[in-house]
């Protein structure tokens, strides 16, 4: 989006209410084609923009909040912006801070976070199209103590940190194809620059969950971020009460940090009692046997991130549970006759760890019969144990 934002808001305005009014339920594709015929002197770039951001807003609502219903989120810009519940607990962190710099203006929905809870926000951001449907996203939020910056962060950082006591930065982490960016010497800008920088003492960097930060720098600590079942996030904290390789859940304020030392991995010798299924977020914190440990349970395989206690633990947002009921090494004939005599519907869950095949291939060879409102259901897991592919069969703890 490279379209200067003084030319496009009046036409994008007229076609999103155009959109809104006489267009309802089109496709993208079919948006444009309208959009080319009711405003024929407008540019393609900001008749595309102004379909995409009618068609994200469904989405964005669900992703940013209420009020995006109405605001201006482009497609690409969308699909990297935090949701609203992990941006307004990441800003918590910043509360109090007189003047925070952000790297990475996107939809501006972490700088009204932000915004809400400190002095003043300074936003940099190379896009100038995006820069302004952000300033407009702030407007509908009501937020006015924001400064927008447009231009090169490497121009433009180094200088306005000297009055800011904070920085957060989003460095873009997808190429203009929307590919995703892998090694973080590809992010805009990248990881080590931003490292580089004559930091302030609280700083937050937002990087890829799945990026492997090893060693973490020193001072720094790697914190990941969930919502729901997800693993969304991963900000690098320095100057924050963030211990490393610690979890949180946005959506609850849930936390749990690991232990000081590493808990090696102890396996089960039998499975036998619950089964337990740690949050993403544990996974990827690389703590997965202390995490079972401190829960009473040993890891099933070394390859396998289920866990076995001989009892039930108690409830954690963290934690999944299931009470084992049988267990028998994989054999579709064997675990159809088992099916059966349980009785369990097409409502049964199956789920698999290392092992190649498709669980959802299996429960159609199984042909369960159709559920009913007083039928039984359960959980089918299947996973290598002892070097052979092995059924769990148990039934969902509610919590």
């Amino acid at each position: 989006m490279q379209t200067p934002p003084e030319d496009t808001n009046a036409t994008l305005d007229q076609a999103l209410a155009y959109i809104e009014a006489e267009l309802a339920g089109c496709d993208l594709g079919a948006l444009v084609l309208k959009l080319k015929k009711r405003f024929p002197s407008a540019t393609q770039e900001v008749l595309v923009l102004a379909a995409e951001i009618a068609a994200s807003r469904p989405q964005a609502a669900e992703k940013l909040g209420a009020w995006a219903a109405s605001g201006f989120v482009a497609r690409a810009v969308l699909e990297q912006s935090s949701r609203s519940t992990v941006a307004t607990w990441r800003a918590s962190l910043f509360s109090g801070c007189s003047h925070v710099l952000e790297i990475g203006t996107g939809s501006g929905c972490d700088t009204a976070a932000l915004a809400r809870v400190c002095e003043h926000v300074t936003t940099v951001e190379s896009d100038p199209a995006t820069s302004e449907l952000a300033r407009r996203n702030l407007e509908v939020l009501g937020l006015s103590n924001v400064t927008f910056l447009v231009g090169s962060a490497q121009d433009l950082v180094p200088a306005a940190l000297s009055t800011c006591d904070a920085l957060f930065a989003d460095p873009a982490r997808r190429r203009r194809d929307g590919e995703r960016v892998k090694d973080a010497e590809d992010y805009s800008p990248p990881l080590s620059w931003l490292l580089s920088l004559a930091l302030p003492r609280l700083c937050a960097i937002k990087v890829s969950p799945g990026l492997f930060v090893e060693p973490c720098p020193p001072g720094w600590a790697r914190q990941f971020v969930g919502v729901g079942s997800e693993c969304l996030e991963q900000t690098l904290w320095r100057g924050a009460p963030v211990a490393d390789s610690s979890v949180v859940l946005a959506d609850c304020g849930a936390q749990w940090p690991p232990p000081p030392t590493h808990q090696p991995a102890e396996l089960a010798s039998e499975l036998r009692g619950a089964l337990l299924e740690a949050h993403a977020t544990v996974n990827r914190s690389q703590f997965l046997s202390s995490f079972f440990s401190q829960h009473g349970a040993r890891l099933v395989d070394e390859n396998v991130a289920y866990g076995v206690a001989e009892s039930l633990p108690a409830a954690s947002p963290f934690l999944t549970r299931f009470r084992i009921l049988e267990d028998f090494p994989f054999q579709p004939k064997q675990l159809k006759t088992h099916l059966k005599r349980l009785g369990w519907t097409n409502r049964t869950e199956f789920k698999k760890r290392s092992m190649q095949l498709d669980p959802e291939e299996v429960r159609r060879d199984m042909r369960l019969p159709e559920h009913s409102h007083d039928a039984s259901f359960g959980v089918v897991f299947l996973f290598p144990w002892r070097g052979k592919p092995w059924i769990v069969l148990a039934e969902r703890v509610c919590d």
